[in-house]
């Protein structure tokens, strides 16, 4: 059998499925000219985590790493009329700049940016839980923590979905911390007994649990 044809299939699946919309584009241009870090979702992960929104039937959502709201807007943007996102950014210049992307995009009623830590911030959510979906894209380090967190807090049926689970291919031979850290949080996700657990392979590795117990 030939090898896949890994990039051809990513081109096509982002020029048939996944392809941004103005407003996605702009952000992207603008996360840019803010001069903040260009590590955005692809695309074609954005257009997953839209997907697992909804498959989750997802009302209630927490996301750690709001960055620019890119993937924040792919979320909000998949849930229904009654939905709310609440997108935590350590950054006080990019939640600025976050919550003026999701106005830009008609979404501003859904969405609750909360500057902080996420490990701040979190333990004053949990009172209000238990949440659907929860997305990671924040500190490596904290990674585990934050599932922990998603452990306690969502619901059973909910999602705990976090980026980065390749971490650009160091899981395989860890140098860093944050390298590290990766490697710790997938296999305690793999090994978690309250989720079942994959990753995905798009983009730098989409890591995926489901709650059942």
């Amino acid at each position: 059998m030939s090898q896949r044809p890994t990039q051809r299939c990513h081109d096509y699946v982002q020029e048939v499925f996944a392809q941004e919309d103005e407003i996605l584009r702009t952000v992207r241009q603008q996360t840019a000219a803010h001069g903040m870090p260009q590590i955005s979702l692809e695309p074609n992960e954005a257009k997953l985590l839209q997907l697992l929104v909804r498959l989750c039937s997802a009302e209630r959502v927490i996301e750690v790493g709001a960055l620019a709201g890119y993937s924040g807007i792919c979320i909000a943007r998949a849930l229904p009329e009654r939905g709310r996102l609440i997108t935590i950014e350590l950054s006080s210049l990019h939640a600025d700049v976050a919550r003026a992307h999701f106005k830009l995009a008609g979404l501003a009623d859904k969405v609750t940016v909360r500057q902080g830590a996420g490990m701040e911030v979190l333990p004053t959510l949990a009172a209000d839980g238990p949440y659907d979906l929860m997305f990671i894209d924040a500190d490596k380090g904290n990674y585990a923590n934050y599932l922990d967190w998603a452990a306690e807090n969502l619901r059973l049926g909910g999602a705990v979905v976090a980026d980065n689970a390749f971490w650009g291919g160091s899981i395989f031979n860890p140098q860093t911390d944050d390298d590290q850290a990766m490697v710790a949080f997938n296999r305690k996700l793999a090994a978690h007994p309250q989720f079942d657990s994959t990753i995905i392979e798009v983009g730098d590795g989409i890591a995926l649990g489901v709650k059942t117990k």
